[in-house]
């Protein structure tokens, strides 16, 4: 059996060899690109390559420790690392303003995270500003266009907001090329047009390459991008189709349980699209027996005709079987980890407990009731098991006790319950974000349960009277 000792040794060979390699390959590339300089030039670049990596890692470590358990993210952030730093090498004769080093950023911006992005972006301007002899205007210029092509092109999450962020970087390289200009020299005496053009240039082919290159990512790493999210949650999607005819009522169970999750993720801070999307398949699986299931029977329940260990089986099995229908489908890694995590290692009470009124005292093994796991290993899937429970527990209350003041101890109980399981103890939430969460799903079933305003009651034909309120 896996220790977290070994875990963590594994975590620790991978990180070793990741500094190791970027190291290697960055000051490989640096030697290279100084090769007519003198020795103690190469010699002082090095180590303030392995600083800036110190500097690095030492981020990573604070702010986004997650990535070193997600091994198709960090061979993706070497492998983009890799790439920009031979470009800049093989770039850094030609006028700088075209050298595309905000690729980097961007791309990582897009797939793991904007800050880790920003890093990056600076890391490359700085060791793309040893290894070529450019001065001030090199580092000024990539230090703020880089930064701002993060920030800005996570908003492009529509394909149709590209030619928006192209233009708005454009316009932000030409403002920079000439700012730099006026400190350098004072007037434009010197000023060369081609610089702007240049800028403009370096701006609408990052932002295409970017762009276009990320169905290539996501293909080889596995990587959910929003542009990926947001087309998964449209409803003309195939397995959302299947399960709105073939499992309605699985279909509007999902549907509720992506709202409490996008709304609690937004509220914490987690990635709400990414809740979204999980939430709308975490229960694909049942599209494999939707009778079995409350949600999608008529008045028959066909565990009536089977014994309690059966019964489980089946409600076990819809884990499995999401993740099977995920991967077929070419779901990204994200929602099939979260379609795995969404029910943790949880106990079918309901069947369990059956099981054991109709032992005549035999003893019932708890391990046939219980899903196999893992336990929600991100905030997102942590989030949607809430969700999940929350949405399925309110359904089932009688409609005279669905009222917004048992909802909201419901909502507290179930809550309380995942935590004091340990349901919640692999994942990052903060226990001061529980109480959050709660007042996120209260917001959603405020705005599902508010009392209407009562009409006047009209008179529609003849004596008919119409009760709005019914």
């Amino acid at each position: 059996m896996r220790t977290k000792e070994d875990h963590y040794k594994k975590i620790s060979i991978l990180i070793s060899f990741f500094a190791t390699l970027m190291i290697l390959i960055t000051i490989i590339a640096s030697v290279i690109a100084l090769s007519e300089s003198q020795l103690l030039v190469k010699v002082s670049v090095g180590c303030f390559i392995i600083l800036l990596f110190s500097m690095l890692y030492i981020y990573m470590y604070f702010f986004n420790r997650d990535l070193f358990k997600q091994k198709n993210k960090l061979l993706l952030f070497i492998c983009i690392y890799v790439i920009m730093m031979i470009v800049v090498v093989a770039m850094n004769k030609l006028p700088y303003l075209l050298i595309p080093i905000s690729i980097a950023g961007m791309l990582i911006a897009i797939m793991i995270d904007s800050r880790l992005g920003i890093m990056t972006n600076m890391l490359l301007t700085i060791v793309g500003l040893l290894v070529s002899g450019n001065g001030i205007d090199f580092f000024i210029f990539y230090m703020i266009s880089g930064t701002l092509s993060c920030l800005v092109i996570t908003k492009a999450k529509r394909r149709n907001k590209i030619v928006f962020v192209a233009g708005y970087l454009s316009i932000v390289n030409i403002i920079l090329v000439v700012l730099i200009n006026l400190y350098q020299h004072g007037s434009f005496v010197e000023f060369n047009v081609t610089d702007v053009f240049y800028g403009v240039l370096n701006a609408v082919f990052s932002v295409i390459i970017t762009i276009g290159s990320l169905p290539l990512w996501e293909t080889l790493f596995d990587v959910s991008t929003p542009l990926k999210l947001l087309e998964l949650t449209n409803s003309d999607q195939k397995l959302i189709q299947r399960l709105l005819l073939e499992a309605p009522g699985t279909y509007h169970h999902s549907q509720m349980v992506s709202n409490l999750a996008q709304t609690a993720a937004n509220d914490i801070g987690a990635n709400a699209l990414l809740a979204r999307t999980g939430a709308l398949y975490h229960d694909i699986g049942k599209l494999k027996n939707p009778m079995y299931f409350t949600e999608n029977q008529d008045g028959v329940n066909p565990h009536d005709e089977l014994d309690p260990v059966s019964s489980a089986k089946i409600i076990i099995n819809h884990v499995g079987d999401g993740v099977k229908l995920a991967t077929e489908n070419h779901l990204p890694k994200a929602v099939r980890s979260i379609i795995r995590e969404h029910q943790g290692d949880t106990l079918v009470k309901y069947f369990y407990f059956k099981a054991k009124e109709s032992s005549d005292g035999f003893d019932v093994d708890e391990d046939d009731f219980r899903y196999a796991g893992p336990k929600p290993q991100t905030n997102e899937a942590a989030i949607i098991m809430l969700a999940d429970c929350t949405e399925a527990y309110i359904r089932s209350l009688h409609e005279s006790k669905r009222t917004l003041g048992n909802i909201e101890k419901c909502i507290e109980e179930i809550i309380n319950s995942k935590f004091s399981e340990g349901q919640l103890s692999e994942c990052n939430l903060k226990i001061k974000e529980l109480p959050v969460i709660a007042g996120s799903f209260m917001k959603v079933y405020n705005g599902l349960y508010h009392e209407r305003v009562k009409y006047p009651d009209n008179k529609v034909g003849g004596n008919e009277v119409v009760d709005n309120n019914k």
